[in-house]
């Protein structure tokens, strides 16, 4: 059997939820052959680079443009053919790949692909199974497929949303978001302390520096420095090297008695770091928030992205398993008044806990192979349709 697992590269959660499928994949003796493929890669060059970039810079620094476009483009079934349309044209020479590859089934983390695949296979031109994977909380307008066989989503509301929408019960599954599987058992807590130089006893607060945009890390450190609980304070700052020295210029010469800082660059082992996290500081993204759910590690979210990241926050704090600080000035202030009222810390790992889908990915994985070949289903647009 073979499997291709598309995605579109404009943000980091699509593909990491696409590799996560392929992770398993490839593990897994049902699959001859895995192919994991930026859908972006192949369409013309203006088109990939003004797709990627687009998103990213309007997040960035028109965030109520973006808001404005999220809210208008989410209407089911009203807009969905100037998208297709635009995705087939731009699409044609990954349509011509995925004829060539003839997979059995795919698995779509981003509606881009998935779109190019349902309009394939309302003319025939695939005998394929498609299942599409929705990587955040909410489903999003643009996530509806008029040709599907399978549609993943992270929460039973979004799946009584897709009924209602006319999709056939038996074809949505709320199986959650696929994350990496190294988060499926990332190793025992005090042996992962040892490993890295961390006081089991202390709690550990980790902050993900990009939540906080163009903030120097003099300032980041400062805001955080405010915290008075004796704790390890963990800053991720991913590829952002500059970052990570001015954070580590300000630590040296603003020592806090109370706190243990450490600063990361890019790592592979943040399943490690996260479990031996006490509190998360970051954006709400779909995939850092399953990760989070996945370990029972409770969030402080800050500076969600207005559409699909706002949905996300409102799941994790109707659910208690996150708290969002009015503002910069009381963050060191809410986190504070966790860490000193554990009762109320252990709640909150509990009701993240019993959110958390560790082994979504395998899941996912194990219920599209089951359902194959069960046909492609043509979803109505109204009772009338």
């Amino acid at each position: 059997m073979k499997v291709m697992i598309l995605y579109a590269n404009a943000g980091n959660g699509h593909r990491r939820a696409a590799e996560a499928l392929a992770s398993v994949c490839e593990q897994d003796d049902r699959f001859s052959e895995v192919r994991l493929v930026d859908a972006l890669e192949y369409t013309n060059k203006v088109f990939e680079e003004l797709y990627a970039k687009l998103y990213i810079e309007a997040v960035k620094k028109i965030p109520t443009i973006w808001s404005y476009a999220f809210d208008e483009t989410d209407q089911p079934w009203e807009k969905e053919k100037g998208r297709m349309l635009l995705h087939r044209l731009n699409g044609l020479p990954l349509a011509r790949q995925i004829k060539k590859f003839q997979p059995d089934l795919c698995l779509c983390t981003h509606f881009m692909p998935a779109d190019i695949i349902s309009t394939m296979l309302r003319k025939d031109d695939i005998n394929t199974d498609l299942a599409v994977v929705v990587t955040d909380y909410y489903v999003h307008a643009t996530w509806l497929e008029p040709y599907i066989n399978r549609i993943y989503v992270a929460k039973e509301e979004s799946r009584e949303q897709l009924i209602r929408l006319n999709f056939p019960p038996k074809r949505v599954r709320t199986l959650g978001i696929p994350i990496d599987p190294l988060f499926e058992a990332p190793g025992n807590r005090d042996e992962l302390c040892r490993k890295h130089g961390i006081d089991p006893a202390l709690p550990v607060v980790l902050l993900s520096a990009g939540a906080f945009g163009v903030m120097t890390g003099s300032d980041m450190a400062n805001m955080v420095s405010g915290i008075t609980s004796r704790c390890h304070l963990v800053m991720v700052c991913g590829n952002n090297a500059k970052l990570k020295k001015q954070i580590d210029a300000y630590i040296a010469a603003h020592p806090v008695e109370n706190m243990l800082f450490h600063t990361l660059g890019f790592t592979k082992e943040m399943h490690e770091w996260m479990a031996m996290a006490t509190l998360f500081i970051g954006k709400p993204g779909g995939l850092s928030t399953s990760e989070c759910l996945a370990l029972g590690l409770p969030m402080v979210i800050w500076n969600p992205i207005p559409g699909q990241e706002v949905f996300n926050t409102i799941y994790l704090l109707e659910n208690g398993a996150a708290i969002a600080p009015d503002s910069v000035s009381t963050l060191s202030f809410r986190i504070d008044e966790l860490l000193k009222n554990p009762g109320k810390l252990q709640r909150m790992q509990a009701a993240a806990k019993a959110l958390g889908r560790p082994h979504a990915a395998r899941d996912i994985v194990n219920d599209a192979v089951e359902h194959l070949d069960e046909g492609v289903v043509r979803i109505s647009r109204s009772k009338q349709d």
